[in-house]
């Protein structure tokens, strides 16, 4: 039986017993589903006791060990394999992507979807997705330095709710509920290995102890350590091949790695604090630490043909090193296969950076992530006198994350010989300051069955985006520039006096959220709220829910039927970071080897105004869901959600536009580093529209089969669907975009896998426990460069048969389509005296392979194995120990 047929086999097996796709995944020691949904949560409601079973928008609850029942230690990771519209990738050779991940639920991107812990707002990551695939130009949050071990639950509200929280929550909410257990220790050790190269490696050490602090109250902390070795999935280049073949015997092999970066001193810590000090109030605090080195690769640099470092003009780039320019250089001191001659060696007048790279070179790019917040607050019930207490909370938090961006293995070659091979690069920092006094107020209605719940408050936030600058070798003109050397550091030029600053945007906001049973059956809701920045004006949303209850708690078959539904306003505002941020990256021609340089520039800089940019706006959406929940025969839930969500005046890094010389210079004068290399540039924008429509179904199912032991059976289903509805276009091509190019198009359509499934299934039998999970990733299309702009509604011409096979020439090439996979996950534990469990696992046990992108032009020119777009690790198999310990 091939995977394909036992992914089917296995996804069969499940609906036999009742359960049909779903998403409400529970974990390997979940209690049963009945269980489950009665777990109160606190996302997208201020009403007090409000149940999973009885929310009017969908929400799914994942518990601690839904998380640490994993092989991953990457919580995006560990998010995918539960929530089947979370989708992330790797990313390698993207820049600043590579260290923080961006992710996207529902389709859009990480910034669209709103991160809170323990109800309060999390701050932005300080990196800005260049690079991040259909996520380009995103800044959200980094929940990579959250651990598992310090979870308590995590609540996912698939509903938009910017009435309720403010800008981000477009997509949806995610709620990370930190442990406040005032008591216990637990330790957990992990090592695991990618078996495909025996690389990889994975040490993992975490530790959560909680305390009495006196005793009305609690402190609970949470540490992690690990570090994660590189992986690599590259073959040789055909251009460095055809070096070596030549007797250049000074090129790397590989001469560039694909794979996941290197992870060191990987810290992660929080805090979680409360104590009672009265019978009505209570002060809490809690906060985090965590710091990263990541280290990755860029591309390779060919010692022949790579323009302004080896090559100027075609001709090889030797540069003059006299004071007064007398020397003669000619280019027969280097040879064909780009080492430098005897001649040029010997020559103390003449300078080739052949001489110090023979063979070229490959940078290493890295960074050091420094994360850190504290939130503090109050919070209590004030007696008015009447029936219902007025509850409150008032809290202030503070978030800080910083980017120190390093390049190696690289050089200034406006420096020439006088060139550091490191530098390091400035920093990207970013600062968030927030104060919020909520108050929630039941009010005895007699025509209602339930208290009318008033929730209403305030916020005032300051968001702070600030760029350091790199050190002066960074980013400096030399004396060599004029010779045809390029300026900066090659390959991320670090950021020049011209490029750095702060820059700050304030807001504040207030709302309105009202939420009462009006019949024993009936639940409705409405939320307002009004925000105004200091940057660009105010904005109002609202959001209206409701719930009938068909039946509740009956007997027979269906023991529970219910509708819901959801309709909303919401917005995203610009980030201070995507409003100013200036930078260059190296970026490859799809279908060749030829690097180019790219530059990014702000949407408020003439240059960018002339090419069609205009200042930035909010993304303003709007949100519709509607749903069925049912309850059969106790043990089975299902539920079903519809929604589409439509999003006006996107905000996103626009398509590469070319530039000429003239417009080079004027970059150049302008203070961007190496601009009068740039072939392309590109710059955020409001240009285009997207409908986004799905379908969500969820189910569990629980069996009890006596002294045999208890399975608890859950599925889950994802259908997406985005379509780019308007663009700007072209005033001197109509039709034609103005900003994004036909690749981006597709891949916002396309590259984001339209069905996924998860399908689990987790046995208990005394001190044993068994966990099976297969996830089902549909078909993707990564978009290509050929074909030149794109049209609405035109589907991509592929190039492939679905599994990285050519079937048209390379010169048709337009873009890139592959076919669906089954990935399976296996787990094994056993607990000793209810206190040690030894675990054995697997992830994507049958080592199901990334389709393979060496008959692909991108592929076949780098030296890339793996399709690096592939929606699940391109690694390979992950096997994994963890020994866990209760105390």
């Amino acid at each position: 039986m091939d995977k394909k047929t036992a992914g089917f086999a296995a996804a069969s097996a499940f609906l036999a017993f009742g359960a049909v796709p779903g998403v409400h995944a529970q974990s390997a020691n979940a209690p049963a589903a009945d269980d489950t949904l009665e777990e109160v949560v606190v996302t997208g409601t201020r009403r007090l006791g409000r149940t999973v079973d009885s929310s009017p928008a969908p929400i799914d609850v994942f518990n601690t060990e839904d998380f640490v029942a994993q092989g991953s230690n990457d919580m995006n990771d560990m998010l995918r394999t539960l929530v089947p519209s979370y989708n992330v990738t790797r990313f390698p050779i993207s820049d600043a992507a590579t260290v923080v991940r961006p992710a996207t639920l529902r389709g859009l991107p990480p910034d669209s979807t709103l991160v809170l812990v323990n109800g309060k707002r999390r701050h932005r990551s300080s990196v800005i997705a260049e690079l991040g695939g259909i996520s380009a130009g995103s800044q959200g949050p980094d929940i990579s330095v959250i651990p598992a071990l310090a979870l308590d639950r995590v609540e996912v509200l698939r509903d938009g709710a910017a009435a309720q929280y403010g800008s981000d929550a477009i997509a949806g909410v995610m709620n990370f509920q930190l442990k406040d257990d005032a008591e216990g220790l637990a330790f957990e050790v992990r090592s695991g290995q990618y078996t495909q190269e025996d690389d990889g490696d994975l040490v993992q050490v975490a530790a959560n102890l909680g305390l009495p602090l006196t005793d009305r109250g609690f402190i609970n902390t949470t540490i992690e350590y690990s570090q994660q070795d590189a992986t690599s999935r590259s073959v040789q280049r055909p251009d460095a091949q055809a070096l070596i073949d030549a007797g250049n015997d000074a090129v790397p092999v590989p001469a560039q790695i694909w794979g996941s970066p290197e992870y060191s001193d990987n810290w992660k810590g929080f805090v979680n604090a409360g104590i009672q000090i009265s019978d009505t109030m209570e002060v809490y605090g809690f906060g985090n630490y965590a710091t990263k080195d990541v280290l990755g690769g860029f591309f390779y640099r060919n010692p022949v043909d790579r323009g302004g470092v080896f090559t100027s003009g075609g001709d090889p780039l030797i540069f003059d090193t006299t004071a007064d320019g007398s020397a003669t250089c000619p280019d027969t001191l280097v040879n064909a296969n780009g080492t430098p001659t005897q001649a040029l060696l010997d020559d103390p007048d003449c300078f080739a950076f052949n001489e110090r790279f023979p063979g070229g070179f490959t940078p290493n790019f890295g960074s050091v992530n420094e994360d850190w917040s504290m939130v503090f607050g109050t919070r209590g019930e004030y007696d008015l006198g009447t029936e219902n207490p007025l509850y409150y909370d008032f809290s202030y938090s503070y978030g800080f994350n910083q980017t120190d961006f390093l390049i190696s293995n690289t050089i200034n070659p406006s420096l020439g010989p006088e060139s550091p091979t490191s530098f390091e690069l400035g920093a990207y920092v970013q600062r968030e300051r927030n104060f919020n006094a909520d108050f929630s107020y039941p009010i005895e209605i007699d025509a209602f069955a339930s208290p009318l719940n008033v929730g209403f408050g305030f916020e005032q936030r300051t968001e702070t985006f600030e760029i350091k600058q790199g050190e002066e070798e960074s980013w400096e003109a030399g004396r060599f520039a004029d010779q045809g050397g390029s300026i900066g550091a090659n390959g991320f030029p670090g950021f020049s006096p011209a490029q750095v600053g702060e820059f700050s945007r304030a807001n504040w906001a207030g709302y309105i959220d009202l939420e009462a049973d009006v019949t024993d059956r009936l639940l409705l809701g409405a939320a307002a709220r009004y925000e105004d920045f200091d940057t660009f004006g105010s904005t109002d949303n609202y959001k209206l829910q409701a719930r009938y209850d068909f039946l509740e708690n009956a007997d027979g078959f269906v023991n529970d039927l219910a509708v819901r539904g959801t309709w909303s306003t919401g917005f995203r505002a610009p980030t201070p970071g995507q409003v100013n941020v200036t930078k260059v990256s190296t970026i490859t021609l799809p279908g060749t080897n030829e690097l180019i340089q790219s530059g990014q520039i702000p949407p408020g800089n003439p240059i960018a105004q002339f090419l069609g940019a205009q200042e930035l706006e909010p993304e303003e959406a709007e949100n519709v869901s509607l749903g069925l929940t049912a309850t059969l025969f106790d043990e089975f839930t299902l539920t079903v959600d519809w929604y589409r969500i439509e999003v006006t005046d996107r905000i996103a890094l626009g398509g590469q536009i070319d530039i000429d010389a003239a417009l080079a210079q004027q970059l150049q004068d302008a203070g961007v580093p190496g601009a009068t290399d740039f072939s392309t540039v590109r710059f955020y924008t409001n240009d285009f529209d997207t409908t986004t429509e799905g379908v969500d179904v969820v189910a569990t199912y629980a069996l009890d089969w006596g002294n045999a032991g208890r399975t608890n059976l859950t599925a889950a289903w994802n259908y997406n669907r985005t379509d780019v509805d308007s663009f700007g276009e072209d005033p001197d091509n109509p039709g034609e975009p103005r900003v994004i190019d036909r690749s981006r198009i597709v891949d916002l359509e396309n590259l984001n896998p339209r069905n996924r499934g998860i399908f689990t299934a987790n046995h208990s039998w005394r001190d044993f426990s068994f966990l099976v999970r297969a996830s089902y990733y549909d078909e993707y299309v990564s978009g290509g460069n050929g074909g030149g702009l794109g049209v609405l509604g035109v589907a991509p011409s592929c190039n492939t048969d679905g599994s990285g096979n050519v079937v048209t020439a390379p010169e048709n090439f337009i873009d890139e389509c592959y076919g669906d996979a089954w990935i399976f996950d296996v787990e094994a534990s056993y607990t000793y005296e209810q206190r040690y469990t030894f675990v054995l696992g697997a992830q994507n046990a049958f080592d199901e392979e990334a389709p393979v992108d060496l008959d692909t032009p991108a592929g076949q020119s780098a030296g890339s194995l793996y399709n690096t777009a592939v929606p699940y690790d391109l690694n390979g198999r992950f096997v994994y120990a963890r020994l866990f310990v209760q105390l």
